[in-house]
């Protein structure tokens, strides 16, 4: 079976030190699972008395880099870890709890920046469905009941190249027979990340990160990070010659509840696609990724959190709109070097009998006088998705433009003159539906794709086709 993931729990039991003092070695118990991320337990302590006392007088807790080495001989890391309990029994033995946000099996590391890997292997969820990995093919001979079932694992191949740093894709095949009436296959998909030279765990992490973020951007739904494997440097094998080392990665990951994937509903783009529309797409991906990262989580949010209350989840769609453009946009009002002279017209026409407080109010709101209003910002979307389709989509009509703003001022602001002009509950949902539509148009568009891919694309999927060819709600 293959190394526990992100999602597993498991319980190891060994030796533990503080790094650079390996001559005070402590017993205890490392444990792992999803939601309490790493914890050790402790029979003794691993700092002196005199300062573990004094620690536990003061609740002082810094963060440090514990190593350690299980049972069964595995090196281990927890980084940035914090004592969360310590008890000074007297009489009795001193014990202590460790807890951290970032574990390492197989290898001691001083720090998360030390770039000693060379490679890295990671899976998400749906990643098999993504890469459109059909690994089983199976038949039946009916006459002489035969069922023939072929498992095929996928070597590591090519999938793209960013820069100097190469993607592939590959698989790991699992059999088990332990029951005779049983005999059970699995076959997983994994992406390997290569750069050109060693990186450090940070720079692995968050390149995995970015091209699941990718995955589920394309899939229509939140992939959520299952495991991530480092090549260190080499180790000596026991028979002779040396192999590079194997390092298991765990934390705490906090992302939004991520949505069921239904069985029939296939990805937006899959992988192989996005590739074949644009070979450049994770390079695009990589350089954008800081500048979109925001506007994506949001996106994720407003499609992952079940309990939200309706208005707050159309709030945050239309602010997820406002944030892509002002992330892909430096359109201003008036130009920047005009409004500098403007800017300064406005302060001086401030009346002499205005109070301090309206003055400095009034300052302060200049300054972002220039800055595109809600309204602008969406008219200017739909100025861009109507020159590259060639056409303005049904759905994206003035009126529902309009409607978009009405409602955000009114549960932004509670304006009573907005009451009868803000969108309700079922109106509500059907817009932040069409949001995330166009939202993920809008990144396609900036991943290169073009706007007959992105219409085919549409077409196939029948919510997305509803939504973005007629201007009814549906339904």
């Amino acid at each position: 079976m293959p190394e526990a993931g992100l999602n597993d729990s498991f319980t190891e039991e060994g030796f533990w030190w503080l790094e650079g003092n390996e001559e005070n070695q402590v017993s205890g118990t490392l444990s792992f699972d999803p939601d309490d991320g790493p914890v050790l337990k402790l029979l003794g302590t691993l700092q002196d008395f005199v300062k573990a006392f004094n620690a536990s007088l003061s609740g002082d807790s810094e963060l440090v880099t514990i190593h350690g080495v299980t049972k069964k001989g595995k090196p281990v890391t927890l980084l940035r870890a914090f004592s969360t309990n310590r008890q000074m029994n007297m009489p009795g033995i001193a014990n202590e709890t460790w807890n951290s946000n970032l574990l390492l099996v197989g290898w001691h590391l001083s720090q998360s920046d030390d770039p000693i890997f060379s490679k890295s292997y990671f899976r998400f969820q749906e990643i098999e469905r993504w890469l459109e990995h059909n690994p089983f093919t199976y038949s039946l001979e009916t006459e002489s009941k035969v069922v023939t079932l072929r498992a095929e694992k996928p070597r590591e191949v090519h999938f793209a190249k960013a820069d100097d740093i190469e993607i592939t894709t590959v698989g790991s095949l699992y059999s088990n027979n332990d029951v005779d009436t049983r005999y059970s296959i699995e076959v997983f998909s994994q992406m390997g990340i290569t750069p050109a030279e060693p990186k450090s765990l940070d720079w692995h992490f968050s390149y995995a990160s970015r091209i699941q973020g990718l995955a589920s951007l394309c899939a229509g739904y939140h992939l959520p990070l299952l495991s991530l494997d480092l090549r260190g440097p080499d180790v000596e094998l026991g028979g002779g010659g040396t192999m590079p080392s194997e390092v298991h990665i765990y934390a705490r990951m906090q992302h939004p509840v991520a949505d069921k994937w239904r069985r029939h509903d296939k990805p937006i783009v899959s992988g192989p696609e996005l590739i074949k529309f644009n070979p450049d797409a994770l390079r695009v991906w990589f350089e954008q990724h800081e500048k979109l990262g925001s506007a994506l989580n949001m996106l994720f949010t407003i499609k992952g959190q079940r309990q939200m209350y309706t208005n707050i989840r159309f709030i945050l769609a239309v602010q997820a709109l406002e944030v892509f453009h002002r992330r892909t946009s430096t359109q201003t009002v008036m130009d920047e070097a005009d409004f500098e002279k403007f800017h300064d017209e406005l302060i001086e026409a401030i009346p002499d009998s205005a109070t301090p407080e309206m003055r400095e109010r009034l300052t302060r709101s200049y300054q972002f006088t220039n800055e595109m209003s809600l309204s602008q910002r969406l008219k200017a979307i739909v100025r861009h998705i109507t020159d590259e389709f060639g056409t303005k989509p049904p759905a994206l009509h003035k009126g529902f433009i309009k409607t978009l703003v009405d409602t955000r001022n009114y549960y932004t602001h509670f304006s009573p003159e907005l009451e009868e002009k803000k969108l309700d509950g079922a109106g509500m949902y059907w817009a932040s539906r069409r949001i995330i539509v166009l939202l993920t148009v809008l990144f396609l568009l900036r991943l290169g794709i073009s706007a007959d891919n992105i219409q085919s694309l549409i077409k196939r999927h029948r919510e997305f086709a509803q939504l973005w060819e007629n201007e009814d709600t549906p339904a």
